[in-house]
C-alpha cells in the first residue's frame, strides 16, 4: 500500500494548485506570507507552492524517528488536507509536542475576540483581534451561561518589540522592522491584559465552524507557532493573519476580499465575518471602567457621594436598605478595580487594602445585586460602525469668493462622525488631505499624516487627561494670507462630561516650517477652548476658540455641525478669524467607504 501511495504522487496531480494548500502555507500570488524557513521543507517553499508541496511527498517517505524533524509532527494541518486526496500511512513517531498541544486546548468552539481602543498605547488605537479556542461546543456555550470561558486558549499575533517605545514601535512597525509570531496562553491572561489592566472591553464573535474545521485549525496554528513574520501595523497586523487562519480551515471563504487594499483595521475585519455569515452569536465582556459607570448610573447624586465616602470612611449611611446598600459597596468594588487593577494583581499592598474592607462589608449585606444589563451593547458592536474611509465636498463662501473643497481621509473617525460602534470623544484621523480650487487654482491645504484627540473622562471619579496630535500640513493665516506649514502640534489638558456637553480646554504647542512666502520655522503656543455637543450618536456640534501665538498672533472661532449615519452625513461650518475678520461658511456632503 505504501509503495502504491508513493507511485501515485509520480504526477502529483495538481494537488499543490489546491486553495486550502496555498492558504496552509500562506501563499498568496505564490509567495508565502511566512518568513522563517521552519516553515517550508523545501529551500524553495518560501516562493514554489509546488517545490514545497513535492518536498511534502518527499518527507512522507522517511519516518524520521526524530519528533522535531518528522513531518507528521511538525505540519499536521498539512498532512491532515493530503489525506482528503491519499490514503497516508500514519507514523510510528509518537509527535509528544503536538499531542500536547492538542490536549491543552481541547478546542470545541471558536470565536474571534475584538479588544477595544485603547488611545493611550499607539499599537492598540485601532482595537486588536485575537482567537479564542473554547473547551465547549457553541451551542453549550450558548445554552449554558455558567460555562467557565476564562479556562478557554487564546491564540494572539503580535509584534516582537523587546519594549520598544511609541515612536520606535510607530516607525518599525510601519516598515517591517520587527518581527511577529503566535503565541497560544490562558484565555484568563488576555481577560487581565485588556480587560483589566488596560480596562478595555471585549466583545467574542463566536463563530459557526464545524469540529473538523476547528481541529485543522489547532494543527494549522501549531505549524505557525514555529515559525515568524515580518510585522507590518498597518497592513499584516493582527487582524489580518486572524483572518488567514479561519480561510485556511474553510476555502469557500474569502475573508480579504472584503478589507480596503491599503490597510487592515481590525473592526473592519468583524464587518468581514458578519458578510461571510460567520457569526452565530456576540457576547460582551465589560471593562471595569464600563461595568463602574453602568452601576454609578444606577444611583442618585446622594447615593453617588456614599461611594466615595466609603472609599473614604468605609462606612454608610444607616438610612439606606440594603439594596442600596449592596449596589453602592459593588459600585465602589467597581471603582477599585477600575482604577487599581494592575497594582492589585501585582500584589501592591496599599491596593489590596483598600480593596480587603469593601469586600469584607459588602458579604455582610445578604443581597444579591441585579446581574448588569449591557444588552443594549450588542447593539453597539465595533462591527456597526461606518465606513472608516471617508470623502467630503464642500461648498465655501469665504470673503465673498466661491470656492470648492475636495477632503479624503484613509482613516479613521473624528468627533462628528457617528459614534455608534466607536471610541467617544475621539478623533483619529490617518493620512487625510484636502484640496481646494476656486474653478482655475488648486492648492493642497491640508494633509495629515496623523490628527488625533482625545477627550478624556473626568469626574469626581476619574481624571483622565485630554490630549492632542497632530503631523502634517496645515495652513496659518497671516497678513490676511492663507500660509502653508509643515509640522507638528501637540496639547495637554482637561475635559468634563456635562450629559451632553463636554467642554475642554487644552494648551498648545506647535512647531512648524511656514513654506510659503514667509520660509521661516516658527515655534508657538496657544490654547483650545472647546465643547463638543452630541445630541445623539448621529448628531454632534463642535465649538472651539483657538488662540495662537507665533511670531505673530492667530486666533480662529470655529462652529461645525454635522448629521451622519454609517454611509452618509451632510454638515455645515462657519469660522471667523479674529485676527483680520475675515468669515468662512461650508456647506458639506460626506460618503463613507469600508
Amino acid at each position: 500500500m505504501g509503495a502504491l501511495f508513493f507511485c501515485s504522487f509520480s504526477l502529483f496531480a495538481n494537488e499543490w494548485n489546491d486553495l486550502q494548500w496555498q492558504r496552509l502555507v500562506l501563499y498568496r500570488n505564490n509567495i508565502s506570507e511566512a518568513d522563517h524557513q521552519s516553515f517550508f521543507i523545501s529551500k524553495l517553499g518560501k516562493t514554489s507552492p509546488e517545490q514545497e508541496f513535492k518536498a511534502l511527498v518527499e518527507a512522507l517517505k522517511n519516518d524520521d524517528p526524530e519528533e522535531k524533524k518528522n513531518v507528521h509532527c511538525r505540519f499536521p494541518a498539512r498532512i491532515r488536507w493530503l489525506k482528503k486526496f491519499r490514503e497516508i500511512p500514519d507514523s510510528s513517531v509518537e509527535c509528544k509536542g503536538r499531542d500536547a498541544f492538542r490536549r491543552r486546548l481541547s478546542a470545541k468552539s471558536i470565536s474571534v475576540v475584538f479588544s477595544s481602543y485603547y488611545m493611550n498605547n499607539p499599537g492598540s488605537s485601532f482595537g486588536h483581534t485575537f482567537i479564542r479556542l473554547g473547551k465547549d461546543t457553541l451551542d453549550q456555550r450558548i445554552a449554558d451561561k455558567t460555562t467557565t470561558e476564562l479556562l478557554d486558549t487564546g491564540i494572539n499575533y503580535g509584534a516582537l518589540t523587546d519594549g520598544a517605545n511609541a515612536l520606535v514601535y510607530a516607525l518599525g512597525g510601519l516598515s517591517g522592522f520587527f518581527s511577529g509570531n503566535y503565541n497560544a496562553i490562558p484565555y484568563y491572561y488576555k481577560v487581565r491584559e485588556y480587560n483589566d489592566f488596560e480596562t478595555r472591553d471585549l466583545w467574542s464573535y463566536q463563530l459557526d465552524f464545524t469540529q473538523e474545521e476547528i481541529d485543522l485549525i489547532v494543527d494549522h496554528i501549531w505549524e505557525l507557532g514555529n515559525t515568524r513574520f515580518d510585522y507590518y501595523f498597518l497592513t499584516e497586523n493582527c487582524a489580518y493573519h486572524v483572518l488567514s487562519i479561519l480561510e485556511a480551515a474553510r476555502p469557500s471563504i474569502n475573508l480579504h476580499a472584503h478589507l480596503p487594499r491599503l490597510y487592515t483595521i481590525p473592526s473592519e475585519t468583524l464587518k468581514a465575518l458578519e458578510e461571510e455569515k460567520l457569526v452565530k452569536n456576540i457576547t460582551f465582556r465589560p471593562a471595569p471602567s464600563t461595568l463602574f459607570y453602568h452601576q454609578l448610573d444606577l444611583l442618585k447624586d446622594d447615593e453617588r457621594k456614599e461611594v466615595n465616602e466609603l472609599l473614604l470612611n468605609k462606612k454608610l449611611s444607616k438610612n439606606l436598605t440594603p439594596e442600596k446598600k449592596a449596589l453602592i459597596y459593588d459600585t465602589a468594588i467597581s471603582l477599585v478595580d477600575f482604577k487599581y487593577a494592575k497594582l492589585i494583581l501585582k500584589g501592591n499592598v496599599e491596593a489590596q487594602e483598600m480593596k480587603k474592607p469593601l469586600l469584607i462589608g459588602r458579604s455582610r449585606i445578604p443581597v444579591r445585586s441585579p446581574e448588569p444589563d449591557f444588552s443594549k451593547k450588542l447593539l453597539e458592536g465595533p462591527h456597526l460602525g461606518h465606513g472608516q474611509k471617508r470623502m467630503a465636498i464642500s461648498y465655501i463662501n469665504k470673503d465673498s469668493r466661491s470656492l470648492l473643497d475636495l477632503e479624503w481621509r484613509f482613516a479613521f473617525h473624528d468627533f462628528l462622525d457617528n459614534s455608534l460602534g466607536f471610541p467617544p470623544k475621539t478623533r483619529m484621523d490617518i493620512m487625510k488631505g484636502t484640496l481646494r480650487t476656486d474653478g482655475e487654482n488648486y492648492q493642497l491645504r491640508d494633509l495629515s499624516i496623523i490628527d488625533t484627540m482625545l477627550l478624556g473622562k473626568r469626574d469626581s471619579f476619574n481624571q483622565s487627561p485630554s490630549w492632542k496630535v497632530k503631523l502634517g500640513q496645515w495652513q496659518t493665516r497671516h497678513q490676511q494670507n492663507d500660509l502653508t506649514s509643515q509640522g507638528f502640534q501637540g496639547g495637554y489638558g482637561l475635559s468634563y462630561e456635562y450629559e451632553l456637553f463636554t467642554p475642554y480646554l487644552l494648551a498648545h504647542l506647535e512647531t512648524s516650517y511656514v513654506s510659503e512666502k514667509e520660509h521661516k520655522v516658527k515655534v508657538g503656543y496657544g490654547a483650545d477652548l472647546g465643547m463638543l455637543t452630541e445630541f445623539t450618536s448621529a448628531l454632534k456640534l463642535h465649538t472651539v476658540l483657538e488662540w495662537r501665538v507665533h511670531p505673530w498672533n492667530e486666533s480662529r472661532f470655529l462652529n461645525e455641525v454635522r448629521y451622519s449615519n454609517t454611509s452618509y452625513g451632510v454638515g455645515g461650518s462657519h469660522a471667523s478669524y479674529l485676527t483680520d475678520g475675515v468669515q468662512e461658511f461650508a456647506v458639506k456632503f460626506y460618503k463613507y467607504f469600508k
